[in-house]
């Protein structure tokens, strides 16, 4: 049996598993390619007429379906040596298919994240009217139903920050970011709630964590350099500011923390390490 031979019957045998599954889009472009090697191969005598045998099996699987036979109450025919204008009518069924499937699939879509968004809206109102229970319960259900959404659990915990609950928020961002760990978002969100809650430890380490994972910006370690100095630690406030200040001279609250904690690591002459002229103060 000569190769194009068998690439026809490989063909016919996916279309008629594709037909046994319910697959339309799947059953005509097997079934079309089958038709289209076949009109143009070399394929003749015997395995031709074997190849006809099977290609007729394959079309009464296709008249079978339930689309097909809504579509073409007749059936799709399919003659003996007419396979070319076989192939252009289910090519162009296949084409159009495709098309009306993918419009019923944006549809669907655009209705699913219609409704999720008036749950978040809703949950957020409840918040708001203090029903934070309530609200929470619905984000909860959201998160776990509409897991395929990206950026939900980052909204879901920024919707929570927003409405007063940074410790609940967290959950949230923790979870966006064993999904995805640069994501952005859940990184500045985690730094706020953990902010927002007085966990200014919490918040030093978010900081360095988002850090490894999106690189050292001047934002991230401008702030760092602020919470470091609220922390009282003198050196991780020196080291960030200063780094600020070596990309961006011109950033003058930076400036204020290098002034503000030279003299506290550097003593009161503001003497630099490897200067003659003093010991350095690090009683601190």
């Amino acid at each position: 049996m000569s190769v194009s031979a068998k690439t026809i019957r490989e063909d016919i045998a996916r279309a008629r598993a594709y037909a046994a599954k319910n697959n339309y889009l799947k059953t005509l472009a097997a079934l079309a390619r089958a038709l289209q090697a076949l009109n143009g191969s070399q394929v003749f005598g015997r395995e031709k007429f074997e190849v006809q045998a099977l290609l007729e099996e394959a079309f009464r699987d296709l008249n079978g379906m339930q689309m097909i036979q809504k579509l073409f109450p007749k059936g799709i025919n399919y003659a003996r040596g007419k396979e070319k204008t076989a192939y252009i009518t289910l090519k162009r069924l296949h084409e159009k298919l495709e098309e009306a499937m993918e419009k019923s699939k944006l549809a669907r879509q655009r209705k699913r994240l219609s409704v999720l968004d008036d749950n978040l809206i809703k949950a957020q109102e409840l918040i708001k009217k203090g029903d934070a229970l309530e609200g929470r319960k619905i984000f909860r259900k959201a998160s776990e139903y509409y897991t395929d959404i990206d950026g939900l659990d980052s909204d879901i915990g920024n919707r929570l920050l927003m409405g007063g609950l940074p410790g609940e928020a967290v959950e949230y961002f923790k979870k966006a970011l064993d999904k995805y760990a640069s994501d952005q978002r859940a990184h500045n969100g985690l730094i706020m709630a953990f902010e927002a809650m007085g966990e200014m430890e919490k918040a030093a380490e978010a900081i360095k964590d988002a850090m490894r994972r999106l690189g050292g910006t001047e934002s991230l370690m401008f702030k760092l350099a602020k919470i470091s100095l609220e922390r009282r630690d003198w050196t991780e406030a020196y080291n960030n500011a200063k780094s600020v200040l070596e990309r961006n001279p011109l950033n003058t609250e930076a400036a204020k923390i290098v002034k503000q904690v030279e003299p506290r690591i550097f003593g009161s002459s503001g003497r630099k390490p490897g200067k003659k002229g003093g010991p350095i103060n690090l009683d601190f």
